[in-house]
């Protein structure tokens, strides 16, 4: 019995996040859960990606995530109870390393169809399965293109 979860979301993705909570809804199999909400900030990796962001734009976004997570947090159905984690750096590192803190049963997460760019490169949900200490559920992202 699965009795706490880490759920990655892409706040830009949102009904992506919905399909994780209905999985994880599944998953609950009507006992509660705890459900860890995790938000990647990578904007801060290569900063020549943003070069003029200003202390007080990155706030603000810092905010708005903040805000995003609150309100599926706000969300979550019963018999989900859930706490949300923001963080910065490389998303996959940042998934398995939260993962291995709070002692999680599984992670829950989406991925896009595998394509040429991820055949070469591999993708954030592939290291996370290579890496975990834990189980990992992919759900597929529906019609994406890689």
């Amino acid at each position: 019995m699965l009795r706490e979860i880490l759920l990655p979301i892409d706040l830009s993705h949102a009904q992506c996040t919905v399909e994780l909570i209905n999985m994880a809804v599944g998953l609950a199999q009507g006992q509660p859960m705890k459900v860890h909400l995790l938000y990647v900030d990578q904007s801060l990796i290569h900063r020549a990606g943003y070069p003029h962001l200003s202390q007080s734009s990155y706030a603000a976004h810092r905010q708005q995530a903040e805000q995003g997570m609150a309100d599926f947090l706000d969300a979550l159905p019963e018999p989900l109870q859930g706490v949300s984690h923001c963080c910065e750096g490389v998303a996959h590192d940042q998934i398995l390393e939260t993962a291995e803190k709070l002692g999680v049963d599984a992670i829950v997460m989406m991925a896009r169809k595998p394509g040429l760019r991820s055949y070469f490169i591999g993708s954030t949900a592939e290291r996370v399965v290579r890496h975990a200490h834990c189980s990992v559920f992919i759900v597929r992202e529906p019609d994406a293109v890689s």
